[in-house]
């Protein structure tokens, strides 16, 4: 049977909303699933702002994710409204273009980042992408598996980097990938493939690191 996603969110919004009354500010929709790129290991991105957050409301958050089908695909963010509005604007750039309202308005909570503040999230996303392939290259059993995960987090700062020079937000890797060429795009493709059995270990770690230094 087919998944339907759209099904699963509006159960779970009512559920929410069901739960937490007029605490509630707003909920979102993020992802693989939301940008139609998930498969099969692909989990549910949500963002659940209410009012405030207290361990009881993780409580009561967590009971209804275990009551819905599916439910270990549910994953996300939730938190305050203080928490959100207080966040440092370098880490909002995707959560604000990339999140679909299911409830309320994200304008009512943040507002757009300025290209400083996403000059900012290249750079600190550079950095960390940089140390985790250098740790990974060294420590890592499973150097195949890591690199998927380090792979996936070049489509983000490319992204950002395509909206500071462009003004223009591009949601699929797909669709970014028509707009690169040269070394973006053999990364964004090697991100997309998803298939490294075959790769060169040595040469997919070199050309990440090299990437990402020039970047920092």
């Amino acid at each position: 049977m087919t998944f339907n996603v759209r099904g699963w969110l509006a159960e779970m919004t009512a559920k929410i909303s069901e739960c937490f009354g007029e605490r509630l500010i707003f909920i979102g929709f993020q992802g693989s699933f939301k940008r139609g790129e998930a498969t099969s290991a692909s989990d549910i991105d949500l963002v659940v702002i209410l009012d405030e957050l207290n361990i009881d409301d993780l409580v009561h958050y967590r009971e209804i994710v275990r009551s819905m089908p599916y439910s270990e695909k549910a994953c996300g963010f939730i938190s305050g409204k203080k928490e959100i509005q207080n966040w440092s604007k370098s880490d909002l750039f995707q959560f604000y273009y990339e999140t679909e309202a299911l409830y309320g308005d994200i304008n009512d909570l943040i507002t757009p980042p300025e290209k400083e503040d996403i000059k900012r999230a290249v750079k600190a996303s550079s950095e960390t992408l940089f140390h985790a392939a250098c740790h990974s290259f060294v420590f890592d059993e499973n150097q195949r598996e890591s690199l998927t995960a380090l792979y996936k987090m070049t489509f983000f700062i490319l992204q950002a980097e395509f909206y500071l020079k462009n003004e223009h937000y591009v949601p699929s890797k797909r669709e970014l990938l028509t707009f690169l060429s040269g070394l973006d795009a053999e990364i964004l493709q090697t991100c997309i493939n998803n298939d490294f059995v075959k790769e060169n270990i040595l040469v997919l770690y070199d050309k990440l690191i090299s990437w990402c230094s020039v970047r920092i």
